[in-house]
């Protein structure tokens, strides 16, 4: 037992802490060809202030300079053909994704379920199963349903102090507007008006989803509801990318981690001796 807890392997799992903490945030560096897939990638820069378009260079490099800065990349579009974008955030490699068809409707409609419940919980409305069922059927009826969030647009890849991966997603500040014609569009699908949706308050925020692996792990989905805003948006009715959207990403067990556990696994089994 003392072998296994050797002064040399708790000074490790200190090291390995101390290394944690000291470490800086890092941002994402695109492979030197970043791009994969049949589908298409796009750029949106901040070409005036506060105005983003994608009328720049659509180039690796291009996309590069967004990512350390204002814009952002559009992974694919409406759902199209699949587009991946890889590149190392520290020594972890990251892959993001754009969305098809079947990433929704697979096991069942489960990322479609949790995604629209999770939506209308945000906006403290517990769906039932005749108005989840309506949702979930106009969702997938067409690109104007799922493909208008499977096309993530990626304005930041980067670790935080401790090693936590989060990647930006640029959106909506105010989604109300896209959740209401959804819901007016199965209201008028329903019969009669009992089981006919509120109205979304105005403020609401919902982001795309965005396809994660990290180090050759499993394929993460990633969304959220909170956003902040980012001072510039697309000269559109809508606002497009005014609302940025910071999503943890899960990741494998950290070096400092792996620490904490055999310290602590060390100081357990020494109590017993």
């Amino acid at each position: 037992m003392k072998a296994f807890c050797s002064k040399t392997k708790i000074a490790l799992a200190v090291a390995a802490l101390v290394a944690s903490a000291g470490a800086s945030a890092v941002s994402i560096a695109l492979d030197p060809v970043p791009f994969a897939g049949p589908g298409v990638y796009t750029v949106w820069s901040e070409t005036l202030p506060g105005v983003i378009t994608n009328t720049g260079p659509q180039t690796p490099a291009a996309a590069q300079a967004v990512l350390n800065g204002n814009g952002n990349v559009e992974l694919s579009k409406l759902g199209g053909p699949v587009t991946t974008m890889t590149g190392m955030v520290g020594a972890h490699q990251v892959v993001m994704s754009s969305l098809i068809l079947t990433d929704w409707t697979a096991n069942g409609n489960a990322l479609a379920t949790r995604y629209i419940t999770d939506a209308f919980a945000s906006v403290n409305q517990i769906l039932s199963g005749t108005q989840l069922t309506a949702l979930t059927g106009i969702f997938l009826g067409s690109t104007a349903g799922y493909g208008r969030v499977s096309d993530p647009n990626v304005s930041y890849v980067e670790t935080s102090a401790n090693g936590t991966i989060y990647v930006g997603l640029d959106g909506f500040l105010n989604a109300s507007p896209v959740l209401n014609a959804l819901v007016a569009a199965v209201n008028a699908a329903l019969p009669g008006t009992a089981d006919d949706l509120a109205p979304v308050a105005d403020g609401a925020q919902a982001s795309e989803v965005v396809k994660v692996q990290v180090d050759g792990a499993s394929w993460q989905y990633l969304y959220g509801f909170s956003a902040t805003p980012t001072g510039y948006s697309a000269p559109d009715p809508f606002h497009s990318f005014s609302g940025s959207y910071r999503l943890q990403v899960p990741e494998p067990e950290s070096l400092a981690l792996l620490g904490i556990g055999l310290l602590g696994l060390c100081l357990s089994r020494r109590r017993r001796v």
